[in-house]
């Protein structure tokens, strides 16, 4: 029992992790695009406009990778507890 109990969590766990990196395709993408755009000749600020816009997907990125190790810590520690117990 404490197997298919321990297995649902997992799934769980891995369910969390595939939508948070689903979520992390649009601020990727809009930071390749913001840099790209950054490049082009001829726009005087677009330099400085692709670096903030860059440095606000950065933060929405980090977000999502701090819920996903979150939540790696919580099912290691509960596979450590079942362990111990």
């Amino acid at each position: 029992m404490r197997e298919v109990v321990q297995e649902a969590g997992a799934l769980e766990l891995i369910e969390r992790i595939d939508v948070a990196l689903h979520g992390l395709c649009q601020p990727l993408t809009m930071l390749q695009c913001r840099l790209a755009m950054g490049e082009l000749p001829g726009e005087p600020d677009a330099m400085r406009e692709a670096i903030r816009d860059g440095l606000q997907e950065c933060a929405r990125m980090n977000e999502t990778v701090g819920t996903m190790r979150a939540m790696l810590r919580l099912m290691m520690a509960d596979t450590q507890d079942e362990r111990i117990g």
